[in-house]
Parts: C-alpha cells; structure tokens; sequence
C-alpha cells in the first residue's frame, strides 16, 4: 500500500531536502521578488490580472518544495531527469494556478451555502472579511453551529483531495518525464493512488498545522521546555534586532526541530506522490514486458509453423551426379 511505504521512504526525502532547504528558500525569495516585479507590472495595465497572478505565484511557492522534494525522490529511486531545476518554476506556477482557482472556487461554494442556509446577507459577509480569525470564527459559529462546521470540513477536504490529486503530476513535472517515458504531460495521473495519497496529504497538512505544539511537547520531554518559554517571553517582550542575542540553545534547538517537521510534512507528500508514479513506471514496464514476450512467443510459433526443408545429405550428392553421368554417355 503507497500509504505504508509512503512514511519510511518520506525519511529518505527529508534528509535530501534538508540539505537543499537554505537554497530553496533562497529560490523562493528570488522568485518573489521577480513576481513582486511582474505583478506590480501588471497592476497598471490590467488589476485583474495583477491580482490572479499574485495569487498563482503565492499559490506557487507552496507548490515548488513539493516538486522539488519530489525531484529529489526519484533521483533516489534513480529515475532519469529530463529538466533543470530551474526548468520546475514554470510547472509550479501553473499548478499553484489551478490550486488557486479551485480553492477559490471552494471557497466561493462554500459561502454560498452558507448564505442559502443561513439568514445572513451578503453585506453581512463582507463584514466578516474585517474581523481577525478568531472573532470570524466566533461569529459564524455563533449564527449556526451545525452549518458552519460542515462547510469548514467538506471544504478541508476539498482542499486536501485536491491536493491529493495533484501529487502525482508533481512528481511527473519534476523530472519533465511521465511513467511511460514521454515529455511530461501536464495533470497526467491526476488521481492516481487517490485514496492512500489522501490520508498521506491529511496527515502532512496535520503535522504542518500542529508543529509548533509538537516541536514544544518534545521540548518538555527533554526536560527544557519551561526554559524555552521563558526565552520566548523575553524575545517576545524585547521585540528589537537587539532581541537576537537572547536566543539560546533551547531556542535554537526548538526553531530546529520546528524546521524539521515542517520539511517532513513536505516530503510526505513528495513520497506519496513518488511512489505512485513508481508504481505507474513500473505498470508500463510490466506491459511493455509482457507485449516483448508475447511478440517472441508468436514469432517462434510462426517459426515453428512453417515446413523446414531436409537438407542435401551427401548421398543425394553422389546420386545426382551419376544421373548427370549416365545422361552425358547418352
């Protein structure tokens, strides 16, 4: 099951993506400030557009770790590449697009709903957008319990099954390659190992949410925990350049394991996605393979099949030329 072999083989990911981590955030920071250049580009000439691609490249800096963690999985299970890494900027965009769009759609399906079920108004919504998140929660729930829960959680799951979906085109998009060998077909095998794919992304979007509480419950097993909350207090009370120097070991160690979780919430995903379109490589070979054998099978019965002829014994020689003899002394 991917889902099993997904976790152990995410261990194998993690360490590379670790390695090339401060590089990617490195990538990430100057693709943002290229895309700050674009968008703010198109904001005189078309605010629509500004905004759809300000979206698409936000969108995109969630996606490129995947398929980078992606990439980097199938260099391990020593799958050829058929592009840079320079070469995943345009694939991400273009997924971190169609996210985009779809978890907007979500969301716009959503407050539908809510509206159809609810007595509230539209103006009422648009003040909702002024409130901070704990008050817009309050205030949902408030108006009904039952309504708005289901919406957030049909809508989570929308959100992670399409993600889910996705994992697989990642993976063919950081190679530039799909299973069967071709140039990389954009959202071939959307879906594919769907059911596993999509615990696996759950458990990432889990693990990614609660690592702060996680990364802190370690930190009191290691029996430093109330340390590392007083060092927070007064960074957090001492909140200048100068705040730096009050960072210590516990500190350290606790932004380290933070950083941790969260690169293997990445290669959850990364794996997933990896081992299906694995799976799917190794279903075209066992069809290419069973084509091979099946052409070599008819092959020799259409040998087989045909008359061989006896050849020419040396007695047979002998005797056609006597015949030739005896026809010359005629």
């Amino acid at each position: 099951m991917t889902l099993l072999r997904a976790i152990p083989f995410s261990f194998n990911v993690l360490w590379r993506l670790a390695l090339v981590f401060p590089f990617m955030i490195l990538a990430i920071i100057v693709f943002g400030i290229i895309a700050t250049v674009f968008v703010v580009i198109a904001a005189f000439i078309a605010p629509l557009a500004a905004l759809i691609m300000g979206v698409a490249f936000g969108v995109a800096t969630s996606v490129l770790p995947v398929i980078v963690g992606a990439r980097l999985g199938l260099q391990a299970k020593q799958s050829s590449m058929r592009n840079t890494y320079f070469g995943l900027m345009l694939p991400a965009v273009g997924y971190g697009l169609f996210e985009a769009f779809c978890v907007l759609l979500i969301f716009l399906l959503g407050a539908g709903v809510y509206l159809v079920a609810t007595p509230l108004s539209l103006e009422d919504l648009a003040q909702f957008t002024m409130m901070d998140q704990e008050v817009l929660m309050a205030q949902l729930l408030s108006v009904n319990p039952a309504i708005t829960l289901s919406i957030f959680w049909v809508g989570g799951v929308l959100i992670v099954a399409l993600r889910a979906a996705l994992l697989m085109p990642f993976a063919g998009a950081s190679i530039g390659s799909d299973p069967g060998g071709r140039a990389h077909t954009p959202f071939y095998g959307f879906g594919s190992e769907f059911i596993s794919l999509l615990i696996l992304v759950a458990i990432s979007y889990i693990l990614s949410s609660f690592t702060v509480p996680i990364v802190l419950a370690i930190c009191y097993m290691l029996g430093f925990g109330d340390a590392l909350e007083t060092a927070i207090a007064q960074i957090n009370a001492n909140a200048s350049p100068a705040a730096v120097s009050l960072l210590g070991t516990e500190t350290g160690i606790f932004i380290g394991l933070c950083v941790v979780f969260y690169i293997w919430a990445i290669a959850l995903q990364s794996a997933g996605g990896v081992l299906a379109y694995m799976k799917q490589a190794e279903d075209f070979s066992d069809q290419q393979n069973a084509f091979d054998m099946s052409m070599d099978a008819h092959l020799e019965t259409m040998t087989n099949a045909q008359p061989v002829e006896r050849p020419m014994q040396s007695e047979d020689v002998m005797e056609l030329i006597r015949s030739r003899m005896q026809q010359n002394k005629r």
